[in-house]
């Protein structure tokens, strides 16, 4: 079993914001309220050879599944991710 993910603060880019509502229809803000301090966060570890090393979280949003991309941000106070993507799953 992997060790709990914990996203204390996650970044999140205004071009993100953009991508997540005009093309998945998803409010960053609803995904940020999903994430940040919540334990028990479904998750698995993703290394990919072009977008380096990711964590792919399960998350609910309404009734909806939803995927997030997480990267992990170099902060020396420790569990900082940045948003890469989150999508509905089909």
């Amino acid at each position: 079993m992997p060790e709990p993910l914990w996203v204390a603060r996650l970044v999140i880019s205004q071009a993100t914001r953009t991508k997540l509502s005009s093309r998945h229809h998803l409010n960053a803000d609803d995904v940020l309220d999903a994430i940040v301090c919540i334990r028990g966060l479904s998750y698995a570890w993703d290394d990919d050879p072009d977008r380096g090393r990711r964590a792919l979280v399960e998350i609910r949003i309404r009734h909806d599944t939803v995927i997030v991309v997480l990267y992990p941000v170099n902060d020396p106070s420790g569990d900082v991710y940045a948003l890469g993507s989150a999508y509905p799953r089909r």
